[in-house]
């Protein structure tokens, strides 16, 4: 049986952390490890995650005491699990499951099904027979961010931005050696470095893009204004330093 750390960044989800959901995961599924990461969060979310890793085994946390952003905090938990050889698959979730866990579980299953897949990730493609629920805003948002990283990246990727992947522990060691520029678009960073590392062949048979079947709407976004704004910027940031 394979066996995966799933990392979950969390910065002030005290509200929003659906404590049952990810104990009944755990104990249906042996294979699969939680670790949360604490990214210096103002609120309850420290105690209740010590409460919660108290409660399970294959429930782990890691407290940073200061705010490092989203893209700091699940590098640091995925070098975390990396120490661990007991895992061949490391990924990254959010904390308010707006993507279910049993869609991750799905993810991991076709990916271990294909031994040669080492990057797969799940999207948010619109479709008939899908419950992909989501604001228009972040519909667009969304769309407007793909148009761009398909022109940067010339891959023909939809949605870069989908907060649940999954890597082979030899991809991951890899792509997350070092610190991303972006707080906010590091998921494209990683499209870049898995390009930079490898080869645009390597899209087509190692990695695989998988549709959403559900996505919840947990609410609204925890990106401000203020960081929408530099958004462009970090984009244009992250074009010019990868197409060096």
């Amino acid at each position: 049986m394979q066996n995966c750390c799933i990392i979950i960044p969390c910065y002030n989800e005290s509200e929003r952390i659906l404590a049952a959901e990810f104990l009944t995961f755990v104990t249906e599924n042996p294979n699969f490890t939680l670790l949360f990461v604490n990214d210096g969060s103002t609120d309850d979310t420290l105690n209740l995650l010590q409460k919660l890793s108290e409660q399970h085994a294959q429930i782990n946390l890691l407290h940073l005491s200061k705010n490092v952003g989203k893209a700091e905090a699940v590098r640091t938990g995925i070098l975390d699990a990396l120490k661990n050889e007991h895992y061949s698959y490391v990924a990254f979730l959010d904390a308010d499951l707006a993507i279910p866990l049993e869609e991750f579980k799905r993810l991991f299953e076709l990916t271990t099904a294909n031994t040669h897949l080492e990057f797969t990730y799940l999207s948010k493609i619109r479709r008939v027979d899908a419950a992909v629920n989501q604001t228009y805003k972040r519909f667009l948002m969304g769309r407007i961010l793909s148009a761009m990283t398909r022109l940067s990246l010339k891959l023909p990727v939809y949605d870069t931005q989908c907060g649940c992947k999954l890597f082979s522990k030899n991809i991951a060691s890899a792509v997350f050696k070092l610190p991303f520029i972006s707080v906010w678009l590091f998921d494209i960073e990683i499209f870049w470095r898995i390009l930079t590392l490898k080869n645009r062949a390597y899209f087509t048979t190692n990695t695989l893009e998988v549709p959403l079947n559900k996505l919840m709407d947990r609410g609204s976004s925890k990106v401000s204004g203020k960081a929408l704004f530099k958004l462009p910027f970090e984009f244009l940031k992250i074009h010019r330093t990868y197409t060096k």
